[in-house]
């Protein structure tokens, strides 16, 4: 029985972080294949780095994953490969009627040609997400990340796989231009959308929603399971406002770059810092992260001191906006 195991990888283990995760297995793919992409890129490109997603009319978990700023399975991805210059595919085995003969043969082509495969489930008990790198007995085991415990081989993976990318060739080198402007189209999309994505608001209406649950949503009669659960959904929030920093170093190096395009970058910069702030303010007005915290966020007078200066981040949010904005009107874009 025919096996393979790619060696070129780096070791991940899944810690619960999903956002983070899903990163990693991004980052090792590009490993895989031989690209050098610095974090701050990759959170760029990507849009990890400028996503904003709320629920509207809900307290919802979900809203910080990664998935949730495409409506197309593994759009980030593919932005990512395409800036880099790597043409891809995706793959979606119910949609496409595909067979798991098909698929394991697909699978193992790709491995074979030193391709690791980035899929999702439909349903799982911690990630969906994974990266095949290897396989055992002909593609009946895939060797994948998700596990715990690291690398591990899978079993009956085939009635699970809700879609699955595939990497087909380099056919160009990256233009750090284009890679750049890549990076600050979806910027500008996603804040301006007025789209919903899989049920949520995103960009700039996002926020509005954000603030305004955050400030109006009556807490009163909620039980302190489901103030905690609030609580952690509004944290989930802080941490995708807090990515705002993820990317900087990325931006500011291409401020020294391109000099027409320094003072706008700077000026976005700073106020995406500023922004960022935002994910840790709720510390300093004494909020813990425990019963008597989740008690605190009961409070309508508390939540609107975090909403009034939620807005403040929105606005430094908005004007990094215009400063990208300006960059895309002057490349004619």
């Amino acid at each position: 029985m025919k096996r393979k195991l790619l060696s070129n990888l780096p070791d991940i283990v899944y810690d619960g972080n999903n956002v983070a995760f899903s990163a990693n297995l991004l980052s090792a793919l590009l490993q895989g294949v031989g690209e050098r992409c610095e974090k701050a890129k990759l959170v760029a490109l990507s849009g990890q780095g400028n996503r904003f997603c709320w629920t509207d009319g809900a307290w919802a978990f979900g809203n910080e994953e990664t998935s949730s700023i495409d409506q197309a399975p593994f759009a980030s991805q593919r932005r990512v490969l395409h800036a880099l210059g790597w043409d891809s595919c995706v793959q979606i085995p119910q949609k496409q009627a595909l067979d798991p003969a098909q698929i394991r043969q697909t699978l193992v082509s790709s491995i074979d040609q030193g391709h690791p495969v980035l899929v999702r489930y439909i349903q799982q008990d911690d990630c969906n997400s994974d990266l095949f790198f290897g396989y055992e007995e002909n593609g009946q085991r895939m060797v994948g990340y998700r596990k715990q415990g690291g690398a591990a081989a899978q079993e009956g993976w085939e009635s699970n796989l809700a879609s699955y990318l595939l990497l087909l060739n380099k056919g160009r080198e990256a233009n750090p231009r284009d890679t750049a402007l890549t990076a600050f189209r979806f910027v500008v999309e996603h804040a301006k959308s007025n789209e919903e994505i899989h049920g949520r608001k995103v960009g700039l209406a996002a926020w509005a929603s954000f603030l305004h649950h955050l400030a109006k949503d009556d807490f009163s009669s909620l039980t302190p399971s489901q103030l905690k659960d609030r609580f952690i959904i509004y944290c989930d929030a802080l941490c995708q406002i807090d990515a705002r920093r993820e990317p900087l170093p990325y931006y500011r190096q291409l401020a020294g770059l391109f000099p027409q395009w320094k003072q706008a970058l700077e000026t976005a910069s700073a106020a995406w810092e500023e922004c960022a702030s935002y994910g840790g303010f709720l510390w300093s007005r004494g909020f813990t992260f425990d019963q008597a915290g989740f008690e605190k966020f009961r409070s309508v007078e508390e939540r609107a001191v975090l909403a009034e200066a939620g807005c403040a981040a929105m606005q430094q949010e908005e004007q990094a906006v215009k400063q990208i904005e300006s960059i895309l009107r002057l490349e004619e874009v």
